[in-house]
């Protein structure tokens, strides 16, 4: 049996969540990815987020943890996360190593649980679509029926859903080759499911928001670089400084998010790179 994480929130009325994704780190400190030191650029972030002396009842962090697929680098994911002292759920992206985040994870006491409920009236579920190897998701029949089980199981709870890749096109040709492949599937369900109130995913390093059927449905920016919006072919945005989404559920079953960036961004890519 799926065993929930059970979390209170500090306010009766809603709870806070913040949402983390992309982060590319590396072991080294010096590591660089198209032209980006992402270990310094995931620093930044959460450095801001503390300034900011915002409350959290959760972290949700949505895969690609690492870049170089090394214990070290999940590590230094975790030892930045616990400054907030919140309670944190993750899952896997494509470029990354589950039972390496299994392993590493379990000694900062990050939870591996698919099912948060959030105070008395949200169902935070994480969904894995990752598909070894491939740039694509995928989420097998085991995920599907997962996610309509739980939803049967709490109808009275409104839900917020997380996954790595985005299910709806993100306006960039490239990016949409590495979608989730069998979101229609997905789609189904969300349909028959009136208690799920929004989407969240990362994958595409870029802001975007939608209404997606009644649901609000979002992406977050990565920590480190961001994707051009609207491109045919691979473009790196000069514009669009790292991010991250603080996220509100409120008790009458509405959503409100806002996606924030670091401020006098130094950590600007190397846009002449076509690929990585």
């Amino acid at each position: 049996m799926e065993s929930f994480l059970k979390l209170p929130i500090r306010n009766k009325n809603y709870g806070k969540i913040l949402h983390i994704t992309d982060t590319h780190l590396f072991a080294d400190d010096d590591g660089t990815l198209l032209g980006v030191n992402s270990n310094a650029s995931f620093l930044a972030v959460i450095n801001e987020v503390e300034r900011s002396n915002k409350k959290f009842d959760l972290i949700v962090a949505t895969g690609d943890f690492v870049q170089d697929g090394s214990k070290k680098a999940y590590a230094r994911f975790a030892e930045q996360i616990i400054k907030l002292d919140t309670p944190c759920v993750w899952l896997a992206g494509n470029h990354d190593n589950y039972e390496y985040m299994q392993d590493v994870f379990a000694n900062y006491h990050f939870a591996d649980n698919k099912v948060a409920l959030l105070g008395d009236n949200w169902l935070i579920i994480l969904l894995n679509s990752q598909v070894v190897g491939q740039a694509y998701g995928f989420l097998p029949e085991s995920e599907l029926e997962f996610l309509h089980n739980i939803l049967t199981e709490h109808p009275y709870r409104d839900a917020l859903v997380f996954l790595h890749h985005h299910p709806v096109d993100s306006g960039c040709h490239w990016l949409d080759h590495h979608i989730l492949k069998n979101s229609d599937q997905f789609e189904e369900i969300i349909q028959k499911h009136s208690n799920v109130k929004g989407i969240g995913w990362g994958h595409i390093h870029q802001k975007q928001d939608y209404v997606w059927h009644n649901c609000k449905a979002f992406s977050t920016p990565s920590t480190c670089f961001q994707f051009k919006p609207e491109c045919y072919n691979f473009q790196l945005s000069s514009d669009d400084a790292p991010g991250w989404r603080e996220i509100t559920v409120n008790i009458d079953g509405s959503i409100e998010s806002d996606v924030y960036r670091l401020k006098n961004n130094q950590f600007l890519p190397d846009i002449s790179q076509n690929g990585y």
